[in-house]
């Protein structure tokens, strides 16, 4: 299926209950309280490090294009405000978002591989995935990957050169 087919058949959804990633159209799991609160915690955490004086949004389930074969949600999205800037309507912002969280909870192994994937080969800095139940966030850059915890803090130096989340801030409460 094709991002266009995609949309046509799931545009209107109103609850983006599917994604399209690489031609095939998944079903999203059900948020729950774990999952919301890390979302929410990552969100307030960013912005209140700062990412909108560096020139970014932190936007949570904000719909993005990848190519044409993937329409992603991420549970949160740090985006270029500039890309943002002049849009209307619901249409999904195009390329990955600088850097895409997933949190994930009960998520298939296999379709978060490929939407990590998916999000480095359509531009993305870094993909985090955040595992509620580990307390643990792991961070995907192109060549390579590394687990983070506890005291360790979630940094992005040459794109959020100000920006410091120590991971178990992230998670508390959860």
């Amino acid at each position: 299926m094709t991002a266009d087919e995609f949309i046509r058949a799931h545009g209107e959804d109103e609850d983006d209950r599917y994604e399209l990633i690489e031609g095939e159209a998944c079903e999203r799991t059900l948020n729950g309280y774990s999952h919301d609160s890390v979302k929410n915690s990552l969100q307030k955490l960013f912005d209140r490090n700062g990412v909108d004086r560096l020139g970014f949004e932190c936007w949570i389930e904000h719909s993005f294009r990848l190519a044409n074969s993937s329409v992603v949600i991420p549970d949160v999205a740090i985006i270029r405000k500039e890309r943002l800037e002049n849009r209307t309507g619901n249409s999904a912002t195009t390329g990955a978002p600088e850097i895409p969280i997933e949190v994930a909870i009960s998520d298939e192994p296999w379709v978060l591989q490929r939407k990590i994937s998916s999000y480095l080969a359509n531009g993305a800095h870094a993909v985090c995935c955040a595992y509620p139940n580990l307390r643990t966030i792991v961070v995907y850059t192109a060549h390579e990957w590394r687990e983070l915890s506890g005291d360790d803090k979630l940094e992005f130096p040459a794109l959020l050169p100000s920006v410091s989340i120590r991971v178990s801030d992230i998670f508390e409460g959860v």
